[in-house]
This record gives structure tokens, sequence and C-alpha cells, in this order.
């Protein structure tokens, strides 16, 4: 009712749900959690995301933007290319990029038809984000684009780097604990290296695959 005494103005839904106790809970809960407190919205819970959620994240976190064509063979109107998985019309695209389709798969995408999507885990999902040609033509300063790049480009100083690349990968100042551990390594295996091996560590990080 609502809803429709508003126009059914979706802004203003947004807003309204965003401004809610229970949007606005944290996935911490200070006390021991007993499962009898879920009817009652006690915490948020963590969701892993989407496949093509996951794709997107990446692209974002690292600024290298990708470029699908669409065109199906002998269609009167073939469609416009896409830049993110989430504008994939179909969960067999995309058909031009075998291993952009092998990443999105691995992480449960379904086909609409057979396969529901799944969000459970597997060997093969941190196979893919370690070694997939996917995550891996995204973190060097000589992938154009990148956002490690970028960031050689302009500084060359380690805490700068290392924040700017949480922010831009978790979302999240890194603490000082991590901060430390970031700066030995890019001691130790110099600027450029310590860049890139700090933003693929980022992107293997649990958290950067759920939404809290």
């Amino acid at each position: 009712r609502w809803f429709r005494d508003n126009n059914f103005d979706l802004r203003q839904l947004i807003a309204l749900i965003s401004k809610s106790n229970a949007y606005q809970l944290s996935s911490s809960y200070p006390d021991t959690w007993s499962p009898a407190n879920v009817p009652y919205y006690a915490r948020k819970f963590a969701r892993r995301l989407d496949a093509e959620e996951i794709h997107d994240a990446v692209v974002k976190a690292t600024g290298v933007v990708p470029r699908y064509t669409l065109d199906y063979a002998g269609a009167a109107h073939p469609l416009p290319p896409v830049n993110w998985a989430m504008q994939l019309p179909d969960t067999r695209e995309p058909r031009s990029n075998g291993q952009v389709v092998q990443f999105l798969n691995a992480f449960g995408r379904g086909d609409r038809d057979q396969n529901l999507r799944n969000s459970s885990g597997s060997p093969l999902q941190a196979l893919s984000m370690m070694n997939q040609n996917f995550v891996m033509t995204r973190i060097h300063a000589d992938d154009d684009g990148s956002n490690v790049q970028r960031l050689l480009r302009v500084t060359s100083e380690p805490a700068v780097i290392i924040e700017e690349l949480y922010l831009a990968t978790l979302s999240r100042y890194p603490s000082s604990r991590e901060i430390i551990v970031a700066s030995d390594a890019m001691s130790q295996l110099g600027i450029r290296r310590g860049a890139e091996s700090l933003q693929w560590a980022l992107l293997n990080k649990l958290e950067f695959l759920f939404s809290y």
C-alpha cells in the first residue's frame, strides 16, 4: 500500500529499505549467537556473491574493464557489446570469451533451465581466483588500465599504495597489522612486485567474495 501511495517510486522504496534498522544491521554480533535469534533479525547474514557479481567485483577492484561482443549468427539486430557480467543476457554468455564462461560457471551461475544457482564453495573456485587468466591479467603493472599500473604511475609510497588497494578491493582501510604485513612484503619484493602481490592477495581474501 505504501508503494502504491508513492506512485511505485523505486527511488523512494530503496531509500526506505536502506534506512530501516534491519538493513543497517552489522554482520558482527557481540553476544553468543543462537539460532533462536534468526527470526528477530539480530544480525546481517553474510552472503556469497553470485557469479556475475564476483566477475564485476574483480573488474571494479582491478580497473581493467572487458568488452564482450554478443553478436548472434544471423541475428537481424545484434546486441551491443557489454562490459559487465550483470549485463549478459544469457547464462551461456559471453560466447566470445570461453575463459570467462569457465570462470562464471565455476561459481555456480546455473543455466536457468536444469541447473539452479549454487552458492556453495569448491576447490575450482579457489583455483579460479588464484590462477585463472581473467584474474591474472588484471593484477600487474603492465596490464593496461589496472589499478596497480595507475597507482605506480603516481606514487612509490608503500603506505599510499596499500591503502588505495585495500579501498579499491575490499572497500575498507587496512588494519595496523595488515599495513605491517603488506609493508614487509613490499620491502622484500620491491614496490612493483609487492603491489602486484598485494592486489592478488586481496582478491583472494575470503571477504572479497562475500557481502557483509
